[in-house]
């Protein structure tokens, strides 16, 4: 059974399926003992996406004021706000209460408006940085140390300038990278050592500018390669060739690396491209998954994660998911959550950690059966921050459920113009990139990017063999944008350990670039283009078809996952 519907924000039609039906009917809460069915989506996939994503400020951060202790801290927020902003040790501490904002429902005034005016009084934290040592620069991480400007990544140390990476090491300027050391400019690897400006790059070292290459070491400019190494351009070399012809490449210069990348990205078009990035699935579809089963278009999925869809960023043994964007960690059960981690049965919640039973909350934390709550910490039965009995909870939400029903709420995720951040502040101008006029007739906030006028006369030298200890003390000018950037102390470390020049771009620049070096999060039906004569289609054209995010006007030749492995070396 299919129901196609018609979008209410954008005008699209699409989809709902048997799974969403099934999955919704699953989800919907009981209340009182009455089962409150969840109604299809109104939004599409795109416009469900953006609606959540508007609510994540990865990036965007300001010096300010803790408005506890009143010292200097970094936040997603600026200095004036209409909440209170307290620093990572105040918001944990014991010296405030969010339950002291807790108040009754009003059933004379629709819900959203209530608890966006709960959201405007409870004090914020910062930054969500847990457990960070010497790495006060980072946003949405745990366990980092020394780390500056990592942004959404784990476990790190020494590492620089990265979204997504985790369990690594000095790394700078990476992208969605697990277990790596001494890389730079990678996007997409994984167990990688002293690799550098490469895509899809696994169990590598000692190489630069690979493609979906795995088990290689001391390659250079390959692509599709298998447990090889001294190759260059998947040509084969003895070790002692390879050597002297990687001195002539002259990788520490930054004239030299902007040609190279443009001679490596020529290279790859002559190869043919698999049709989507996937390691031991079953069952998927989407893009950028490994270790799942059953995510139907899902994009970033990892660590057994298991009957999902419509979801960006899953993983850890996150279950049962639909329409989710950044979740996992033995979690179960999320409908139209974002950020939302280790618990089960949360419905449209920015975050719920290590929770069960909450509904329409804003981080939330080790608490249970929460209806409608701001920054509450190791509660239970509460409506909009206030503690209720069992009894008590179980019919307010059931006369509160029935009341959005009735306004056309119930079923729906927070308005879009409920976010603190301006658009382009947000992980949703990353994917669903809006221009200002399109922002404001929307409703919606934008910030105005600061106009520099500062020249500078500094030229960077070309190698960093060239670069001397006082660099740290300019002030360089993004080639790009104008924006102003230094480099750190550490960084210079690294770019020298690893011989890389210095970036002639601010490191947002460089975020910015990494990410539209991606495929988009968007599937097309396209044939295999495979016309070789191989074993899976002797003499002729294969015809299967598949979903890619590899758009029909790309200049790539898309193979099917047989027809790729007929030709990979």
């Amino acid at each position: 059974m299919s129901d196609n519907k018609i979008c209410k924000s954008c005008g699209v039609g699409f989809p709902v399926d048997q799974w969403d039906i099934n999955f919704l009917d699953k989800i919907s809460p009981v209340f009182s003992g009455k089962k409150f069915n969840l109604p299809y989506p109104t939004l599409c996939v795109d416009c469900r996406h953006t609606r959540r994503l508007i609510f994540r400020n990865e990036r965007t951060i300001y010096k300010r004021k803790c408005d506890l202790f009143l010292i200097s801290i970094v936040a997603i927020y600026p200095e004036k706000t209409d909440f209170p902003v307290y620093c990572h040790e105040c918001w944990y501490g014991d010296k405030w209460n969010a339950f002291d904002y807790g108040r009754d429902y009003d059933f004379t005034r629709g819900f959203f408006d209530q608890f966006q005016e709960l959201r405007k009084l409870v004090p914020r934290i910062g930054l969500l940085n847990e457990r960070a040592e010497n790495s006060e620069f980072c946003n949405i991480t745990t366990g980092n140390k020394n780390c500056y400007l990592v942004w959404g990544g784990d476990f790190n140390e020494d590492s620089f300038n990265s979204i997504f990476c985790f369990k690594s090491k000095n790394v700078s300027d990476t992208y969605w990278v697990n277990s790596c050391e001494l890389s730079y400019e990678c996007v997409d690897c994984e167990k990688c050592y002293n690799v550098k400006y490469s895509r899809y790059a696994y169990t590598s070292r000692d190489s630069a500018f690979l493609f979906d290459c795995h088990g290689c070491s001391n390659c250079f400019s390959c692509f599709g390669l298998r447990n090889k190494s001294y190759c260059i351009y998947n040509e084969q070399f003895s070790r002692e060739e390879y050597e002297q012809k990687i001195k002539s490449f002259e990788l520490d210069k930054w004239s030299s690396v902007q040609k190279l990348s443009k001679e490596f990205s020529e290279f790859c078009l002559k190869f043919p491209h698999e049709y989507v990035h996937m390691v031991n699935v079953e069952n998927c579809t989407g893009d950028s998954i490994s270790s799942a089963k059953n995510c139907i278009n899902c994009f970033d999925i990892f660590g057994g994660a298991e009957d999902i869809k419509d979801a960006m960023v899953a993983g850890d043994n996150a279950k049962d998911m639909f329409s989710m964007d950044h979740g996992g960690h033995d979690a179960e059960l999320f409908y139209e959550c974002l950020a939302s981690f280790g618990g089960r049965n949360y419905l449209f919640c920015m975050p719920a950690w290590r929770s069960s039973d909450c509904f329409y909350c804003d981080f939330v934390i080790s608490s249970n059966n929460l209806f409608g709550c701001a920054q509450l910490q190791n509660a239970k039965y509460c409506v909009l921050n206030k503690e209720y009995s069992k009894n008590e909870w179980e019919i307010l939400c059931a006369k509160i459920v029935e009341d959005m029903i009735a306004r056309g709420e119930w079923g729906e995720f927070f308005p879009m113009e409920h976010s603190f951040f301006a658009y382009n502040e947000t992980v949703a101008n990353d994917f669903y990139t809006l221009e200002k006029g399109q922002v404001l007739a929307k409703g919606l906030k934008w910030m105005d990017e600061k106009v520099y006028d500062k020249k500078s006369d500094f030229v960077i030298p070309d190698s960093i063999n060239d670069v001397s200890d006082d660099i740290i003390d300019k002030v360089l000018v993004c080639e790009s944008t104008g924006r102003l950037y230094k480099i750190t102390p550490a960084e210079l470390k690294l770019y020298r350990k690893i011989g890389v020049s210095l970036p002639r771009y601010a490191p947002e620049t460089r975020n910015v670039m990494r990410l539209k070096s991606r495929n988009p999060k968007k599937l097309w039906d396209r044939e295999c283009m495979c016309d070789l004569d191989h074993a899976s289609h002797k003499g002729g054209k294969c015809d299967v078809r598949f979903l890619t995010s590899y758009s029909p006007e790309r200049k790539e030749m898309i193979f099917c996952e047989k027809c790729y492995l007929g030709v990979t070396y």
